[in-house]
């Protein structure tokens, strides 16, 4: 019987699920967080066979079913059970810096996120992204396409830059809506994110600057426009003229519109209009 309380869709296909557990790759010493268990098609998959499992599920009911489905079980050993955490909180509230912290290791993620949390959770990963090594995540198909969209993909949008600016992005494999119960109205992607940790300067100010945030959604306010247009638009207080001088000593052609620039790019025009912005503080 399936309780949906929170908008979730249980992937119901054991073969899709042994498929999305064999592409991490898991290994003895792995310390392996799971947002969202459900019945737990992948938890049964991945326990007792790592370090530590935690499950982080925001449904007491499916902590307690799934507790019992694994005592009751054949899959895991008993010893394999204990080493299972269960926490009911809802993932977006969970410290993850702090959790790492105690377990003085970083963490592997994996889950079918529920679609209404997609962005917010984005987010939270974002700032939080130091304490992982690797996320294995389920979307929304379209979703997944703007995390992972290159440059003149006509899904590139802020989201795909900010998302690139902090991760390597790999969509390993799309999961139709029939193998969910209840059936979503569309398809699921599967993506991996690896947290990109560097030691370039652009590219670290990039990561924890909230400027270069606002930066690219207000380009991106007029996609469809040439740069030429939409710069005229935003940021009122740098004259135009300025606007032209930036882009042009960045090498970018102002003919050109916000999906065809690399994350690079926006980096170092973002860096010269933060620059040119602090001058007139």
């Amino acid at each position: 019987m399936k309780k949906v309380k929170y908008g979730q869709n249980f992937l119901v296909n054991k073969e899709i699920a042994q498929k999305i557990v064999d592409s991490c790759n898991f290994s003895a010493g792995d310390n392996i967080l799971e947002i969202g268990s459900g019945e737990g098609i992948l938890t049964e998959l991945i326990g007792g066979k790592t370090k530590s499992l935690t499950i982080l599920e925001i449904d007491p009911f499916y902590i307690s079913y799934l507790k019992g489905k694994l005592s009751i079980g054949k899959n895991l050993s008993k010893a394999g059970i204990n080493k299972i955490n269960f926490v009911n909180i809802d993932a977006l509230k969970f410290d993850f810096i702090n959790f790492a912290g105690s377990l003085n290791s970083k963490l592997r993620v994996i889950s079918n996120l529920p679609y209404e949390i997609s962005s917010p959770i984005m987010e939270k990963f974002i700032k939080e992204k130091g304490v992982f090594s690797d996320l294995t995540l389920m979307f929304q198909k379209e979703f997944a396409q703007r995390i992972s969209a290159k440059e003149n993909d006509p899904q590139r949008g802020a989201l795909s830059v900010i998302v690139q600016a902090n991760f390597d992005t790999n969509c390993l494999f799309d999961v139709s809506k029939t193998e969910f119960n209840p059936m979503p109205d569309v398809d699921s992607s599967v993506l991996r994110l690896i947290p990109k940790l560097s030691s370039d300067c652009d590219l670290i100010w990039a990561q924890s600057s909230p400027f270069f945030n606002y930066f690219v959604h207000q380009i991106f306010k007029f996609r469809r426009k040439m740069l030429k247009n939409s710069i005229y638009s935003s940021f009122l207080s740098i004259p135009p003229d300025a606007k032209e001088k930036v882009f042009k000593e960045a090498g970018i052609d102002l003919a050109r519109r916000p999906q065809t620039l690399s994350v690079t790019e926006f980096i170092m025009v973002a860096k010269s209009y933060n620059d040119y912005l602090g001058m007139k503080v």
